[in-house]
This record gives C-alpha cells, sequence and structure tokens, in this order.
C-alpha cells in the first residue's frame, strides 16, 4: 500500500485577513457598478467629448492628495505597549487596528471616485466619472488592499515600540 505523500503546511490565512479581503473586494466592486450606472445617466449620446475644463483637473488633484494623505499619514499607528496579555489577544488587537486604518484609508481613496461623481454632473459629461474610476480603483488596491505590502508596513508601525504584532506572522525589520 502506498501512503499519501505529505505536503509541506503552508501558513493558514487569519480570518480577520480573509474577512477583510472579502469586505474590501466588495467595497472595490461598487466603484464599477456605479461607473455602469451613471453612463445610463450621463453618456446618452455615447461617451461625448472629453471636458477640456476644470473638472478633470480636480479629479486628478483629488488623487494626489489622496495618495499623499494615506502614504503620509495612512500607515501611522501608535506602537503597541508592553503588557502580560496572550499573543492570540495581541494578535486580534492588531487586526482591528489594522482593519480601522484599512477602512480609512479606502474612505481616502474613494473619495476621489466620490468627486468625479458629483463634478460630472457639473460637467455634464461621463469622461468625468470614468476618469475618476480609472484612477480610484488602482489608488485604492495600491493603498488599501490588505495585501502583504500594507500588512508589513502596518505592523512595522505597530511593533516599533519591539513588541510583536503578530499581524503578518513575524516580527518586522
Amino acid at each position: 500500500m502506498s501512503t499519501p505523500s505529505a505536503t509541506p503546511a503552508t501558513p493558514a490565512t487569519p480570518a480577520a485577513r480573509q474577512s477583510l479581503i472579502m469586505v474590501c473586494a466588495s467595497m472595490a466592486g461598487v466603484i464599477p457598478v456605479m461607473t455602469l450606472a451613471l453612463w445610463f445617466v450621463l453618456a446618452t449620446d455615447g461617451i461625448g467629448e472629453f471636458p477640456t475644463d476644470w473638472p478633470p483637473l480636480v479629479v486628478l488633484a483629488a488623487a494626489v492628495g489622496a495618495y499623499s494623505i494615506c502614504e503620509l499619514v495612512g500607515f501611522r499607528t501608535p506602537p503597541l505597549e508592553y503588557s502580560n496579555r496572550p499573543a492570540a489577544e495581541i494578535q486580534a488587537d492588531s487586526w482591528r487596528r489594522f482593519t480601522t486604518s484599512t477602512f480609512t484609508r479606502f474612505a481616502i481613496c474613494e473619495a476621489v471616485f466620490l468627486i468625479s461623481v458629483a463634478l460630472s454632473f457639473v460637467a455634464e459629461s461621463f469622461w468625468v466619472v470614468l476618469i475618476g474610476a480609472v484612477i480610484a480603483l488602482p489608488l485604492f488596491f495600491w493603498e488599501a488592499w490588505p495585501g502583504e505590502r500594507n500588512q508589513r508596513r502596518f505592523a512595522a508601525a505597530l511593533e516599533s515600540g519591539g513588541i510583536p504584532s503578530y499581524l503578518t506572522g513575524r516580527l518586522q525589520d
């Protein structure tokens, strides 16, 4: 009889991370759905002419501002303080703080899209919504998606006091 080959164990993804990924995917999915819905409202005569006025520049400026805020303050958090708490409790606290930060960064990134929606009605152009969606989605995936990059950055801030956060499963440099 042959025995099944042993496969190396892969580290399990914490339930908190899986839940956060599902919520973020749902939130990100709203942007294309709203863009499609607004196409029926704003693009009555096709996609129309590209606006030569200020609305696209305002959307671009909002995106630069959102990126700057997320990069400069989006990953800041007070470091963990020493306590006699068990590692599981520290990890749960780290995930709560990371989730809060993720939602805040998402709101900042989504504001770019919401500004473009408002400006599209002022400019009466679907192009403004399209520009907002094309800029806001990659900005969200870069700044707010709970991927390895963002987890490491936040874990480094949590662990800056020397206390392990267990957010990524290991201590950060």
